[in-house]
């Protein structure tokens, strides 16, 4: 029993190392708008290994509507490499995974339902619930074409 766990958590690392959460900040004005773009390198140990360089995305995020339960956002990447296309295994909220390919200079945008609003009062959670609610998208597996 101990050996099948001790197996199990050494097949996970690798992917553990690769996950990343980015959290990119909405339009404070708008928030039906893209807020500004958080811009991040994604690299992994078989990428350094391949002497491939750390692909440059963009990741932004817009409040689409609030639902009955939660709200409901567009999640923007941008694959800002000019050579290397890139496959992204990630989610906004753990049961709704995307796999998406990415070419050079190409955007995807993912749309994503949170279980959750963020205001205190009533009149909060209806007028401003998604708007500070902090929505991140979390990439597990990233892989270069």
């Amino acid at each position: 029993m101990k050996l099948s766990a001790i197996l199990f958590l050494l097949a996970a690392l690798p992917f553990a190392a690769t996950a990343q959460s980015f959290q990119p900040e909405m339009n404070p004005i708008d928030p039906k708008a893209f807020g500004e773009p958080l811009k991040a390198e994604l690299i992994t140990q078989n990428m350094e290994d391949a002497k491939i360089p750390p692909i440059p995305v963009e990741i932004s995020v817009m409040l689409k509507k609030p639902i009955v339960m939660g709200c409901q956002y567009i999640y923007r990447v941008t694959n800002r490499s000019t050579e290397h296309a890139v496959r992204l295994r990630m989610y906004a909220v753990y049961d709704q995974q995307y796999e998406e390919k990415i070419k050079p200079g190409e955007s995807i945008d993912l749309l994503a339902n949170t279980m959750d609003r963020c205001g205190q009062t009533k009149e909060e959670k209806k007028e401003k619930g998604c708007i500070n609610c902090a929505p991140s998208l979390n990439i597990l597996e990233i892989i270069v074409k």
